[in-house]
């Protein structure tokens, strides 16, 4: 089941990428783990299908649990690229929701009814072949197809958060690294704030606070909230030139702008930087600031 090939006007050039080939690659690992979690659901309705036989619950056949499983589950999991294709005509956050909405509503029927047609004709191949009498799907063709869709539905629905989420990880991982390349570079930090990217020069950044899912950084009498992890901080100052020391869970300080570096008893230190503030220094970090306390 590969995910769609590029089209000859969406091949990158060697060396380069696009951001439709850079949602490729993104939906290839998504579908992987889709895929692992797909198989892992599928062990589990398996054994509970077993269960009840054993138990009986069920005069249904073994042989026959084992079919009506895995086509299921694995003719949903071959239309992951055409969840994949939906996703990418109508992306939540970046068209108008009554876009998005109608477009998925409709791409959630089409699945639905290929995961059906597909599985069905399945089943009467494998019957045919297996038992050597037709599967019949139902009786009420509406009935059935309205009960599979709600089922196909929530599929859809979770295959497409996992595409979007996942395309958007690739993105942060492409950001970061971007932004790692352009401080060995221009030796400036590049900050992502409420929309905007602010560059500072690494020489300017006093220290970092970590705050929940952001970092304050401290600059020019200045502190610029940005999205970003403490660590990613620390790498993108070290690549810049700048000398960053780890000194509490919480905090990054620029050793150039340390002024003072006290003992407050068991190990712990409190650092005093150039513009007066003082950081809590933890003990468990102590090796990484210079000179004895």
């Amino acid at each position: 089941m590969a995910l769609p090939a590029h089209s000859p006007d969406e091949t990158p050039a060697a060396g380069s990428a696009t951001p439709r080939s850079d949602d490729i690659s993104a939906d290839r690992l998504t579908f992987a783990w889709v895929a692992l979690f797909m198989t892992a659901a599928l062990a589990v309705d398996l054994l509970s299908d077993m269960s009840d036989i054993t138990q009986g619950k069920s005069t249904v056949a073994a042989g026959k649990y084992l079919i009506y499983e895995t086509t299921g589950y694995f003719v949903i999991l071959g239309l992951f690229p055409l969840i994949a294709w939906f996703a990418s005509r109508a992306t939540p956050g970046q068209h108008a929701w009554r876009f998005v909405v109608p477009v998925h509503f409709a791409g959630s029927i089409i699945v639905s009814l290929l995961h059906v047609g597909v599985f069905v004709f399945l089943r009467k191949l494998i019957f045919l072949a297996v038992y050597g009498y037709p599967y019949i799907f139902t009786n009420n063709l509406a009935q059935s197809l309205i009960y599979e869709y709600r089922k196909d539905a929530l599929t859809y629905s979770l295959f497409l958060f996992f595409i979007i989420f996942g395309r958007q990880l690739a993105q942060q991982r492409r950001e970061l690294a971007a932004a790692r390349e352009d401080a060995q570079k221009t030796h400036r930090l590049t900050l992502k704030c409420g929309g905007r990217n602010i560059f500072i020069a690494a020489e300017d950044v006093l220290w970092v606070k970590s705050a929940s899912n952001y970092v304050e950084v401290i600059a020019n009498g200045e502190i610029h909230l940005a999205r970003a992890t403490l660590g990613a901080i620390e790498k993108q100052l070290a690549d810049a030139g700048a000398s960053p020391a780890r000194i509490h869970r919480s905090f990054v300080v620029n050793i150039d702008h340390i002024r003072k570096i006290e003992p407050t008893g068991e190990g712990d230190v409190k650092i005093e930087m150039s513009d007066g503030a003082i950081i809590p220094g933890s003990r468990r970090y102590r090796d990484r600031l210079p000179g004895p306390a």
